[in-house]
């Protein structure tokens, strides 16, 4: 049965929201939500970045960022320094807890996507990697551009 894009996304989408939620059930990461984890995983990324930086990169409110970062930091996932060129900015620094359940989450991301890519080549696989990588800047690009409209075949 051949599929059209959306059905492939939804799909895709589903199934791998329930195979994240499966294998965060069976490790420490349990007691996380996935906009934790991916707050997590930024920090990580970004390299200590302030809650400024992070409500920016999560496209979140200052306010909703501050308190999901209390209470990771109730959790010991992180921990906040304040900046000494400027009293008034925190840096968010993860713990070694942050730093575990960051590496457990990035280990659950290349497991799906190995089970994803399982059936592929090697040329699949690359040509798999340029195609979504288009898909992404078209994603981010209307992200960066809310005004712009999208086109519609319905």
């Amino acid at each position: 049965m051949q599929r059209n894009l959306e059905q492939i996304l939804n799909i895709i989408l589903h199934n791998s929201e329930i195979l994240e939620e499966d294998m965060k059930q069976e490790s420490e990461l349990k007691n996380l939500t996935t906009r934790q984890l991916y707050c997590i995983e930024l920090i990580k990324d970004l390299k200590n970045p302030t809650l400024s930086e992070l409500a920016a990169s999560m496209n979140i409110a200052k306010a909703s960022i501050s308190v999901m970062i209390e209470r990771l930091e109730n959790n010991k996932y992180l921990y906040k320094v304040l900046s000494n060129s400027d009293r008034r900015t925190a840096h968010v620094h993860l713990t070694e807890k942050g730093e575990k359940a960051a590496l457990l989450h990035t280990e659950l991301h290349q497991r799906i996507s190995a089970l994803l890519t399982n059936d592929m080549t090697e040329s699949e696989k690359e040509i798999l990697i340029v195609l979504l990588n288009k898909s992404i800047n078209s994603l981010n690009n209307k992200r960066n551009n809310p005004n712009t409209k999208i086109k519609s075949n319905l």
